[in-house]
């Protein structure tokens, strides 16, 4: 087994990759560069940890635990998994990461080459190969380790490359007072979080089924997150620069596809926009492949296998068709609240995960989450209705609040609560063959 180590950590570190490198990380770190300006540095290293950091350790988390994200979800409690899951499956991965995958892909892709197709027929192509390459879930990570992802890696170098040695400016002052905490809140939009999340049962669950034990693959599955992260980090900090050698062109309300795709012509032309384009359709499928064959898999199983897996993924195509033709900026327009309640969970469900052996109870997952559950729910509300000002005023109690973090401090104290509450009870165990993720899945 430690001959195919490399090999495998390589693969499965790529197709890692490829499903958190799609839309979201597309198009928001040239807009972090342009917020950011010459604080373009800071910007990167806040989606390093919002978009890259995180994300992986979601996997590692998970693999800490056990082989699926119930076995750490069960530590809040035995039904969060379900809730959180179905949130994940409905609201964002199929009324949001799929078809704002696709909306990209026409608005990056296909207009700048082909204005006069709608967004509709691209859309409809974009899910008939969604379908065609998750209806055979077993073969999902080899498609993506090893073909997709070193394609779209060379068809990005081309254009990254060039956009470094030639660039279009010259970064300038924007003024932003915290480009750190403005980058890691807008890396929640990406949604790589919950797609780690959502994607470490299929991850090891490919460890296992190339013949690693329990102990050999935590060891690949570590390796494999570097790769990931060493990919995502070349990537998004080419990216982020691009967009800050853009500040002094660009105003800062520029949308993120105009952004990008002008950004790519002024440095290549049209041949980098071809390339772009490229670099976006396989972006966004291996995204839409590997997150729709995840989600569709927890689907037939929470409804008892009695929904063929096939019929699934059908009517999440159909939804996603639905959801893409309304265009990329609605996508997010949309999710930004749902992202800021349901981050900040994640995230402290994520570390205590890294930490569970040291954890005596549950006591630690069920007070920090339940207590950035209602915090964060007071960010979401303002992010729709900025002017409540007694919600506001209430908000701006909590420390680090004006950086959008007022649930972090809270989050905290509310773990050693619940730790002391829950004192001498028994921690959840969940059996390491009954993980959702890693259940066959019958086509």
């Amino acid at each position: 087994m430690k001959k195919h180590l490399i090999k495998d950590s390589i693969i499965t570190g790529l197709a890692l990759f490829s499903t958190m490198f799609g839309a979201g990380n597309l198009i928001f770190p040239p807009q972090i560069g342009l917020f950011s300006g010459s604080a373009w540095f800071l910007g990167a290293m806040g989606m390093l940890l919002g978009g890259i950091i995180l994300p992986v350790l979601a996997l590692w988390s998970i693999n800490n635990v056990g082989e699926g994200a119930e076995s750490l979800m069960g530590h809040v409690h035995p039904k969060f998994y379900d809730a959180f899951y179905l949130v994940n499956s409905t609201l964002l991965a199929m009324g949001s990461t799929l078809p704002k995958c696709a909306a990209s892909t026409h608005e990056l892709a296909v207009a700048p080459l082909f204005p006069d197709v709608p967004i509709w027929i691209t859309v409809i192509v974009f899910f008939a190969l969604v379908y065609f390459f998750a209806k055979d879930r077993e073969s999902v990570i080899d498609k993506l380790g090893k073909y997709m992802t070193p394609l779209l890696l060379i068809l990005l170098a081309v254009v990254l490359i060039k956009g470094v040695v030639d660039p279009v400016g010259q970064p300038v002052d924007t003024g932003i007072e915290n480009p750190f905490g403005s980058a890691l809140l807008t890396a929640y939009n990406t949604g790589d979080l919950t797609v780690g999340i959502l994607f470490a049962g299929v991850i090891i669950g490919d460890l296992r089924r190339r013949g690693y034990d329990r102990k050999a693959s935590k060891k690949a599955a570590f390796s494999a997150g570097l790769v990931c992260v060493a990919a995502l980090f070349a990537v998004y900090g080419t990216m982020t620069y691009l967009g800050a050698t853009g500040s002094g062109i660009y105003p800062q309300d520029t949308p993120q596809t105009v952004l990008l795709s002008g950004l790519i012509r002024q440095i290549m032309g049209t041949a980098g926009i071809a390339c772009l384009g490229g670099a976006v359709t396989l972006a966004c499928l291996t995204t839409a492949v590997g997150l729709g064959s995840t989600v569709v898999s927890f689907l037939y199983t929470f409804f008892r296998e009695k929904i063929p897996y096939k019929v699934l993924l059908l009517i999440a195509c159909l939804i996603g068709v639905f959801m893409g033709i309304t265009g990329v900026q609605n996508i997010v327009n949309y999710v930004t609240p749902i992202f800021l309640v349901i981050y900040p969970a994640c995230i402290v469900t994520t570390v205590l995960g890294l930490l569970n052996r040291f954890l005596p109870n549950d006591g630690f997952y069920k007070g920090g989450v339940l207590v950035a559950l209602i915090l964060s729910l007071g960010d979401a509300v303002l992010s729709v209705f900025p002017n409540l000002e007694w919600l506001k005023h209430l908000m701006s109690i909590f420390p680090l609040a004006e950086m959008g973090f007022a649930w972090l401090i809270p989050s905290i104290i509310g773990m050693f609560v619940g730790g002391l509450l829950y004192r001498g009870k028994p921690k959840f165990s969940l059996p390491v063959t009954h993980a959702g993720e890693t259940s066959s899945v019958s086509n």
